[in-house]
């Protein structure tokens, strides 16, 4: 009788390791995305703040406020990517089932949501674009609007990836979570063989 306890206390170990660890596996492979996410964006501005700096130094008209307005969108970006990228927890590890569900879908909600507004700056740019033709500023409307198409649309590839991305990576999570069997206070995995 002794032996059937310890073993089942064994096992209920075992499983609870190897389910925390499939949690943890899992939630680190989402930090690691994201964290590949902010050096693409953080390059992105890091790019676009070269590119502006040298664009204004050198050109005149629309194509200087086009510049400048790259300039804005670079630095935005960059100060965006950096502290998300050096303030991301080190280990993704212990966090709960729910923990974990709701991280995951706070990322996939995070990028859909801004997918949504690269579309705004884009229509933004394309109306900055239209009032430039009307408007004594044309070439601070024009040169902005353009910038405003390139970085909406820029953005909005990176958004619309990394959506699909973490979407994908979703599934994983719900093949987890469907091991898992519920009954009433507690929590168990099946394992089939």
């Amino acid at each position: 009788m002794k032996s059937f306890v310890f073993l089942s206390v064994a096992l209920c170990f075992f499983y609870s390791a190897f389910c925390q660890n499939e949690f943890d596996e899992f939630n680190i492979e989402r930090l690691n995305a994201t964290k590949h996410a902010m050096l693409v964006l953080g390059s992105w501005g890091a790019v676009n703040v070269v590119e502006g700096t040298i664009g204004i130094a050198t050109t005149n008209g629309e194509a200087k406020y086009f510049h400048q307005m790259n300039l804005i969108w670079g630095a935005t970006n960059f100060l965006i990517a950096a502290p998300s990228y050096f303030g991301m927890k080190r280990s993704a590890s212990g966090l709960s089932p729910a923990e974990t569900v709701k991280q995951q879908s706070t990322i996939e909600k995070i990028y859909l949501f801004n997918a949504g507004l690269d579309l705004v700056y884009i229509t933004a740019g394309a109306y900055c674009i239209q009032k430039g033709n009307n408007d004594s500023r044309h070439d601070l409307y024009t040169g902005y609007g353009k910038s405003l198409i390139l970085q909406g649309a820029g953005l909005l590839l990176f958004d619309a990836s990394m959506s699909l991305i973490h979407a994908h990576h979703g599934k994983k999570l719900y093949k987890i979570l469907s091991s898992l069997q519920f009954s009433g206070n507690s929590v168990g995995m099946i394992w089939k063989w």
